[in-house]
């Protein structure tokens, strides 16, 4: 089984390219710092008109629902929500299980 857990966020209008670039930096480094992640793919909405204006999504994968909650609660976790939760104004966040 894995976990598929993806966020999707929308930046705030006044937020500048390099504060854009320090979350994106902040979560990428997230998957050398807790080891529970398996992989992260991040990027810029390319297009969809369903989008509701989300600006940026990640997926992080996870072995299981443990790991997924070891992620949650680790520092590294919690200092990225630090950095980003001020510059974002809509979040959306779930999680799929698959057995791929």
């Amino acid at each position: 089984m894995t976990i598929h857990h993806i966020v999707l966020y929308k930046f705030k209008s006044e937020v500048t390219p390099e504060q854009k670039q320090s979350v994106r930096d902040s979560v990428s480094a997230l998957q050398s710092q807790i080891p529970a992640i398996q992989s992260i793919i991040t990027g810029e909405t390319v297009y969809n008109r369903l989008g509701h204006g989300f600006d940026e999504g990640v997926i992080f994968l996870f072995e299981n629902e443990a790991k997924l909650n070891e992620y949650r609660s680790h520092k590294a976790h919690i200092d990225y929500q630090e950095v980003a939760k001020p510059l974002t104004e809509g979040l959306l966040i779930f999680d799929i299980e698959s057995s791929a």
